[in-house]
């Protein structure tokens, strides 16, 4: 599964077969950027993002990759806040600009 990784995790009815969350996942160099990740509006707050990001982590420690990273947008206050449970942090060269929207960097150390 080096490149990419798609990877889908939730809890729905068996009788329903929906996806209620994506992430994707991308190495570079040696590390796994976290490329996306979405749940839908219904299932937020229920666990799917959590179950996502161990999930991404799961892969990139078992592909044996040593740091994850992500961007997102500064006003997604329950994301960063998920991001940071998680053990991501803010890198220290702060906002930077993607087509004028504002993105922060987040990254994850997974060795030690």
């Amino acid at each position: 599964m080096k490149g990419q990784s798609g990877l889908r995790c939730g809890r729905e009815p068996k009788s329903q077969k929906s996806v209620i969350g994506t992430v994707a996942a991308v190495v570079k160099g040696e590390s796994v950027y976290i490329r996306g990740m979405a749940v839908v509006p219904e299932a937020r707050g229920s666990g799917t993002g959590s179950r996502l990001l161990q999930q991404a982590e799961e892969w990139a420690r078992n592909q044996g990759y040593a740091r994850l990273f992500l961007s997102t947008t500064p006003f997604l206050d329950s994301a960063i806040r998920l991001y940071e449970r998680f053990g991501f942090r803010t890198k220290a060269d702060g906002l930077h600009d993607l087509s004028g929207t504002p993105l922060l960097t987040m990254d994850k150390n997974l060795v030690g």
